[in-house]
């Protein structure tokens, strides 16, 4: 059993990292390559893998070594956005659903169940994996400010969301990406995703004690 404060410091941790990994599988910045190449991205992993509830490895060269801004955005585009060499790897969790469509429209109701709506000015689909993954952190969130009834259902909603989207993307994302000879740091962040989405699992399934219908 936790204690109150040891909660609150996992649904700050946990949101944080969600935060994270959300920015890491967005189109990258030059201020990222920055934080890759100074080592503030290595740092900043492992400052919030060490308050988590369970073990992530956050060790990988992949999040320091030195690499130019627009090399990252060459490789961005390569491994996720074109075909070519390899299995392709986009990233919509939708992709790995029976029907895409289906769960398109699951996601939205999972949205506006909890007051959510798209920025429709960056034309978001709602299996983009930056935008399930940033939702994800809002239902973290959600969960420690809430209780009773309310923080059941948010929690349930974070277990439902990584099985049927989150870690079915990262586990086939895992398994292609090496057909497509990634460079290190792309490398690093989806293996980072599949393991920790994995481990954040099992945190939640201790958690939930019944799910509502």
């Amino acid at each position: 059993m936790y204690t109150p404060s040891e909660l609150k410091q996992h649904f700050r941790s946990r949101g944080e990292f969600y935060g994270v990994i959300s920015e890491l599988l967005s189109f990258p910045t030059k201020e990222l390559g920055e934080a890759i190449s100074h080592g503030a991205l290595a740092r900043s992993l492992r400052s919030v893998a060490n308050s988590l509830p369970y073990e992530i490895n956050v060790a990988s060269p992949g999040f320091s070594d030195h690499i130019d801004p627009s090399d990252l955005e060459a490789e961005y585009i390569r491994l996720f956005d074109l075909p070519g060499e390899g299995k392709p790897c986009p990233l919509y969790t939708g992709i790995y659903a029976a029907s895409r469509r289906d769960a398109m429209e699951e996601l939205l109701r999972f949205y506006r169940h909890f007051g959510v709506t798209l920025n429709s000015l960056q034309h978001d689909l709602p299996d983009a994996v930056p935008t399930v993954i940033e939702f994800q952190q809002y239902l973290v969130l959600r969960e420690g400010a809430v209780d009773g009834d309310s923080a059941q259902q948010t929690r349930v909603a974070q277990v439902d969301l990584l099985g049927r989207h989150l870690r079915p993307w990262a586990v086939a994302t895992h398994s292609r990406l090496g057909t497509r000879s990634p460079g290190a740091f792309y490398e690093a962040v989806v293996s980072l995703a599949n393991s920790a989405f994995a481990a954040d699992a099992a945190y939640l399934e201790t958690a939930v004690v019944s799910a509502p219908a």
